[in-house]
């Protein structure tokens, strides 16, 4: 589960492959599906403003680092429904290339400067490296540890040497593909 992202009046480079119904895709040959597959995805990098999408563990800390480049650069966006899939988002382009700016300025900060790949922003869920939740009474003294919104680079060790993470993160790559998808969007609505 997650959420879809429509580009309003995205730009559009090349025609956007059909899917085909169930009964010819049933029918199709491993070949032909593979070619499928494969001019959806060119299409796909080739128009990035028509489509993302992302699941939940993904798009939270992305609407968090939106709300902290929104309020650092004073784009008064209103972000309320942006954590459901309800048709919220931007109205325009101008918007959009203002909140992508702010955004990509805010996470050059970590990308840029430093070794990183994935940004945790703490929202209160933390994780082992290897997906376990951690218990209830070590996500409590992280919790106290870093303020809800923190971003954290790299994991962290507890008590007793197990290495855990918030559960909330984005790597620089879906992060950058959020930011491309905003500068060619025209406007966009969450489902």
């Amino acid at each position: 589960m997650g959420v879809d992202i429509s580009g309003k009046n995205p730009i559009i480079r090349s025609e956007k492959p059909k899917f085909p119904s169930n009964e010819l895709w049933n029918e199709m040959s491993e070949e032909a599906k593979d070619e499928f597959w494969k001019l959806d995805r060119e299409f796909r990098e080739n128009n990035p403003g028509d489509y993302f999408r992302s699941n939940w563990w993904g798009w939270r800390p992305i609407v968090g680092l939106c709300e902290m480049a929104s309020l650092t650069k004073g784009l008064n966006i209103d972000f309320n429904f942006w954590g459901s899939n309800d048709g919220a988002g931007l109205e325009t382009q101008e918007e959009c290339n203002e909140l992508a700016n702010a955004l990509e300025e805010l996470s050059s900060e970590f990308f840029d400067n430093q070794d990183v790949d994935e940004l945790q922003i703490c929202m209160g869920s933390w994780t082992t490296l290897q997906g376990r939740f951690v218990d209830s009474e070590i996500q409590e003294n992280l919790n106290n540890e870093h303020e809800f919104g923190t971003i954290l680079t790299s994991p962290i060790v507890v008590d007793g040497g197990t290495i855990v993470k918030s559960s909330h993160s984005v790597n620089k790559e879906h992060l950058q593909g959020f930011i491309a998808f905003l500068r060619e969007c025209g406007g966009f609505e969450i489902w």
